[in-house]
């Protein structure tokens, strides 16, 4: 068994049967492991065990890297991938993880899609992976100027931190204003504490309807959510009247946390709407998302994280 990569039509999903690969997807009981580079962005491993149809195990799982790399580090995960491996109850069962798939950063891995290879371990239910990413030195030489080292550690939020950069959304920025009385505030929090806080308004620029906004991070947050702010605005939805704005709340400046935005430097984004007499007269409305932001399963037990909208 060892070595094989298993279509889905060999792993077991909760008593059924797979009907093929690409339809796998992880479930609640992930196992997460991160890594950093010194000079930002890094990666993620999402892992999980599942039976195999002939009572053996499987290790399922797929990887994240940061989408704002410097280009010294392109390419760095699927060597550190091939120097991974993985822990069961202490023993390793298995090593070289570029059998898991590529996916994009995401702020909960339950549900995405994965790929799975047999281990020699026969099958029990509750038992986690821990999945090691080794401390790593990186030496550019040609592909970096001044041919500086970049060291990869194997702590920080991995690939979470470069799923940050607003920069795709920003070509549709249309310059900066400061906020009147008159924008509609929105804050939600994480249950682990702290949360964000958004503050938007629609303003006439250049004979087009613009949504201009500012973000805060709030006190108390754990160093988990301290980098998911713009990941869960991206999730937001902003309604004026009855009409969803094709912005992407991601993209605003991040300020320091105020009780009163009157004032705050926001920047704004193009709605693609052109500016009516009386448009700014319909209701604002921010609907931030409910949802898991983190969730990771340990041999000390499942942690999750949550963000909730305040009412």
């Amino acid at each position: 068994m060892r070595g094989l990569i298993l279509s889905g039509l060999a792993v077991v999903l909760g008593g059924a049967v797979a009907a093929a690969a690409a339809d796998l997807r992880l479930g609640e009981r992930v196992s997460l492991a991160h890594g950093s580079y010194d000079i930002g962005g890094g990666m993620t491993v999402a892992a999980e065990l599942r039976p195999t149809a002939d009572g053996g195990t499987a290790l399922c799982g797929a990887w994240a890297e940061s989408s704002d790399l410097a280009a010294v580090t392109v390419g760095a995960a699927r060597e550190t991938l091939a120097l991974a491996y993985v822990h069961v109850e202490g023993r390793r069962v298995a090593r070289d993880l570029r059998f898991m798939p590529k996916i994009a950063p995401r702020l909960d891995y339950a549900g995405a899609p994965a790929r799975c290879r047999a281990i020699d371990l026969p099958w029990r239910a509750g038992r986690v992976p821990e999945v090691f990413l080794p401390r790593r030195v990186i030496r550019p030489a040609n592909r970096d100027t001044g041919g500086n080292q970049v060291t990869f550690s194997p702590t920080g939020m991995g690939a979470m931190s470069g799923a940050l950069d607003p920069v795709a959304v920003l070509r549709r920025q249309i310059g900066t204003v400061p906020l009147s009385p008159r924008a509609r505030v929105a804050e939600g929090h994480y249950s682990s504490g702290g949360g964000l806080r958004l503050a938007v308004e629609l303003v006439a620029k250049n004979g087009q309807a613009a949504l201009c906004g500012a973000w805060s991070d709030l006190p108390g947050q754990v160093a988990r959510t301290e980098p998911l702010g713009r990941a869960v605005l991206r999730e937001a939805v902003i309604m004026l009247g009855q009409e969803r704005l094709a912005v992407d709340a991601g993209g605003f400046r991040r300020v320091p946390a105020r009780a009163d935005y009157t004032g705050a430097t926001a920047n704004c984004l193009d709605t693609g709407l052109g500016w009516t007499p009386g448009r700014d007269r319909a209701p604002l409305r921010i609907i931030l998302p409910a949802r898991v932001v983190y969730r990771t399963t340990t041999t000390q037990g499942t942690q999750i994280i949550r963000f909730a909208p305040r009412d």
